[in-house]
């Protein structure tokens, strides 16, 4: 079943709870009266800041107004989000968020901000799929054969990944969790560390963003063997994905949703997602971001907001599961 579908499904079960429907006639009700501002809770030149980018280029000619983005990184992304929960519910300050979002109330003793409350999910913007790669050397070409391997050599594979609590630590412990294979982490602040490591076989194993690791594939130096994503990519036609092996809904990805502060009004909200899901389906964005392996999703508020609290309860049991713990 395709995400969209997924997500609609789940949507009419929370939007009333969280209060995300709005009368659509509302939505053209309000206009930004200065610059718009996103903060992305990272550090520059990432997958965040390449589609607030992308979408800032078509705000002027809607509303009137720029769209600037500033990056706010840091306390595992509580600054820069922490700064929108705070900030006047006037449309102006904006937010975009990944996994790390919805894996925080599970991992953090207490957060600065209400993630249920103090901020309104605008739309689900894009997804990039995670692909497990392995060191060449490794005599596996298949999940199944990888599953095979580890359960017959219990702990003696290690995986690389982006840190604790990263979307690409959480998918491994659930794949773990779902295979009942051992595998040791070895953590590294950031993917070149991760994929250098990797290729040197100094880690056998690990789930890295599609994009970043096609070239190496292609030239042998890595071997992808499952996409963690509904349906097959197309850097990587030939890979199957993790469900072909039977791990039915089994995903991993990093994905992008944007929100504003909590007591927004929703005719703002309504104006903010009928904009933004505009841009993002104008065929120059979407292929801009394609390019960038980034699926488009461009979804409703209710859906965004279903997305998120399924994530959530999704992150929130395989924290528990690994007994993953900040230090």
């Amino acid at each position: 079943m395709r995400l969209h579908t997924r997500i609609a499904a789940a949507a009419a079960a929370v939007a009333t709870s969280l209060g995300v429907f709005a009368a659509p006639a509302a939505a053209q009700d309000w206009k930004p009266t200065q610059p718009i501002r996103v903060i992305v809770p990272y550090q520059p030149v990432g997958t965040s800041d390449i589609i607030a980018r992308a979408i800032s280029e078509g705000i002027p000619s809607r509303l009137g107004q720029t769209m600037v983005v500033e990056n706010r990184a840091g306390g595992m992304t509580q600054i820069g989000t922490s700064a929108v929960a705070t900030a006047p519910p006037d449309g102006h300050t904006l937010l975009i968020v990944a996994n790390t979002f919805a894996v925080n109330p599970s991992l953090l003793p207490k957060l600065p901000y209400d993630p249920d409350t103090d901020l309104a999910p605008i739309t689900y913007a894009g997804v990039t799929p995670h692909t497990l790669v392995v060191h060449p050397s490794l005599p596996v070409h298949t999940l199944a054969e990888l599953v095979e391997y580890a359960r017959k050599n219990p702990g003696k594979l290690s995986y690389g990944s982006v840190g604790n609590g990263t979307s690409f630590h959480l998918g491994m412990e659930e794949l773990k969790q779902r295979t009942g294979i051992s595998l040791v982490h070895i953590p590294y602040k950031g993917m070149g560390p991760v994929l250098a490591d990797l290729m040197g076989n100094n880690v056998q194993v690990a789930f890295a963003n599609t994009p970043n690791i096609v070239q190496y594939v292609q030239s042998g130096k890595l071997r992808a063997i499952a996409v963690a994503h509904p349906t097959r990519v197309a850097q990587l036609p030939d890979v199957p994905t993790v469900a072909e092996y039977g791990l039915k809904g089994f995903e991993s990805n990093s994905w992008f949703v944007f929100f504003a502060p909590g007591k927004t009004p929703p005719n703002i909200l309504d104006t903010l997602n009928k904009t933004f899901v505009d841009i993002l389906n104008e065929p120059k964005t979407r292929n801009l971001l394609t390019e960038q392996g980034v699926e488009v999703m461009a979804t409703s508020r209710a859906e965004a907001a279903a997305f998120v609290r399924r994530e959530t309860d999704k992150y929130a049991k395989v924290v528990k599961f690994a007994g993953i713990k900040i230090d």
